[in-house]
């Protein structure tokens, strides 16, 4: 192997250990959830960056706080409302208590404003609780799929958004291939002027056309 290329691969490999944000102990999860809730500061936006990577690893040490962490999803302050979606949605898997069950519709909301950044980090939030909370499917697809119908600055960001929600779709195909109204927005999107977006569906459709539980579409009927 050339120097150079070996070189450049160290480089890549200590550039991404640098970035990478390591969970915290669970002693040390009370004081960042105090910082991630502060009024104000740059210090909630670190703590928030610590606690997705916590949740996402040892979810169980961040869920006694759920409460307080759900209560960001207010905040004035878009960065840490995107963090607390975040950070909700990988605590999914450990939610014994129900509690996602009421902030699927605030999930859902920011699927419909006008933020694309806002909708894109909601629609992966969703999809994350689809994955580990089958029983709330019905009422996060429709979230998902509302996609098609908001209204951002452009229509060129909702083709942005509507590809996050394919690739969303994509992480729980097993799960939502035999839906209708799945079936339905992915031909849909095969039609997109977003030529990252249409190659995107034609691939699910490639896919889960070769599955028995791919529902079956009346091309006839409107869409």
């Amino acid at each position: 192997m050339a120097k150079s290329t070996l070189k450049r691969r160290r480089s890549t490999a200590t550039s991404r250990k640098k970035h990478s944000v390591s969970p915290l102990l669970a002693s040390q999860v009370p004081a960042a959830v105090r910082a991630f809730c502060a009024p104000s500061g740059t210090a909630r936006f670190a703590a928030g960056k610590r606690l997705c990577a916590t949740a996402e690893r040892h979810p169980a040490r961040v869920y006694p706080h759920f409460d307080a962490i759900a209560a960001r999803l207010d905040s004035d302050n878009q960065i840490v409302q995107w963090n607390a979606m975040q950070i909700l949605s990988r605590l999914a898997p450990v939610d014994k208590a129900r509690k996602l069950d009421a902030l699927v519709g605030a999930f859902a909301a920011f699927v419909r404003g006008r933020s694309l950044v806002s909708a894109v980090n909601s629609i992966a939030g969703l999809c994350r609780i689809a994955a580990a909370r089958p029983d709330l499917m019905d009422r996060v697809i429709p979230g998902v799929l509302a996609v098609e119908r908001a209204t951002y600055r452009t229509s060129e960001c909702r083709n942005v958004a509507i590809g996050r929600a394919l690739a969303g779709l994509r992480t729980i195909a097993s799960m939502v291939l035999h839906r209708a109204d799945v079936a339905a927005f992915v031909r849909r999107q095969a039609r997109n002027s977003r030529p990252g977006v249409a190659r995107e569906a034609h691939s699910l459709i490639n896919g889960w056309q070769s599955d028995s539980g791919f529902a079956k579409v009346d091309r006839s009927a409107p869409a």
